[in-house]
């Protein structure tokens, strides 16, 4: 694994310049599956063909709404009522599942109601996806840290403002407390609610279990540690020949417990970068059999800058124009999952 890490207590180094240029035909041949729908996984699908790949998108997790919605409803009351002094955001759904209850809350379209609820209330995203995501909705954020993660987030925080400042966290089910934790310590008044679900999709056809198992996909990308999960249990275990891609260490960490062998993983975590690292993995032996190539150390150095500024959006965020991400998150295929204290982007 490079020198840089974007975990929940791993801290993630901006790259300086701007990403690697594809290399055409790298993964020419390649068969690559990518275990998330979704705008992210049709734009990843679109990465990995500048590539020489073709992409099967098979979505193994599906978001929900919450267990107890009037909760978070009154969590946007009080930002609407301007009784935070800060909101933080970890990822693009979480922006979609809060401006969904804005607008049943206080009315009018998704895309307009989160501003309005928002107000003068300072916004902390955990990167430029998540920022992107907010800034399409009406909201500028006021911090977006270098490091993307909540590592990064709480440390910019805790710099931002002093000791009892009031901020709402919302977030996902699986989402670790890293934040919360961490500025209740620094003394800050913490409202953490939880905004949505992160559950199993359907079980995909049984001929994409067969093809896994029998080495016919010469790579998988997983994005998030629930994507990991939802392979492993809808999917099956990637045989020793198909190569493991992870965007992050969290991610690629709880692979090798499942004791996958893990080749890739960039120093940002997005899909763009995710796809480049692949195809710099792949380059050496770019003349070879898809099938034979051989995995080196784990690790592809990614010059990348801090989540993809592109505008092609390949982040971990959930584009809001994409017609396959409502708003009221009413169980649909992600986009994106939340940051659970990792990299952005990561349930």
């Amino acid at each position: 694994m490079s020198g840089t890490r974007e975990g929940d207590g791993e801290g993630a180094t901006p790259a300086a310049t701007g990403p690697t240029p594809p290399t055409p035909g790298a993964l020419a041949g390649w068969r690559v599956l990518v275990p998330r729908s979704g705008e992210w996984g049709e734009r990843v699908r679109a990465r990995l063909a500048t590539h020489g790949a073709t992409a099967a998108v098979v979505p193994v997790i599906e978001f929900a709404p919450p267990a107890d919605l009037p909760a978070v409803d009154a969590a946007v009351g009080r930002l609407a009522r301007g009784e935070y002094d800060w909101l933080t955001v970890t990822s693009a759904t979480t922006v979609l599942a809060l401006a969904g209850r804005a607008a049943a809350v206080v009315g009018g379209p998704a895309s307009e109601a989160l501003s309005a609820v928002v107000g003068r209330t300072a916004v902390a995203a955990v990167g430029p996806g998540t920022a992107r995501t907010l800034e399409r909705h009406g909201v500028v954020p006021t911090l977006v840290p270098e490091e993307h993660s909540a590592r990064g987030l709480l440390a910019r925080l805790v710099e931002q403002a002093p000791a009892g400042a009031r901020v709402l966290v919302p977030q996902s089910d699986l989402a670790e407390l890293t934040l919360a934790d961490g500025l209740t310590a620094a003394g800050w008044s913490v409202d953490v609610v939880l905004a949505y679900r992160t559950v199993a999709a359907e079980r995909p056809p049984a001929a994409v279990a067969d093809d896994l198992r029998a080495g016919r996909f010469d790579a998988v990308l997983l994005s998030s540690t629930s994507t990991l999960a939802g392979l492993l249990e809808l999917v099956g275990t990637p045989p020793p020949s198909t190569v493991v891609a992870c965007i992050g260490p969290l991610t690629a960490a709880a692979a090798t417990a499942a004791g996958l062998t893990v080749s890739v993983v960039p120093e940002v975590a997005s899909g763009e970068a995710l796809v480049d690292a692949l195809a710099a993995h792949a380059a050496p032996a770019a003349h070879d059999a898809p099938a034979a190539h051989a995995a080196p150390a784990l690790g592809a150095r990614v010059t990348d800058p801090p989540e993809p500024p592109d505008p092609t959006g390949l982040t971990d965020a959930t584009d809001p124009a994409d017609p396959t991400g409502p708003t009221d998150l009413t169980r649909h295929r992600p986009g994106t999952p939340d940051a659970a204290g990792s990299e952005e982007g990561t349930p």
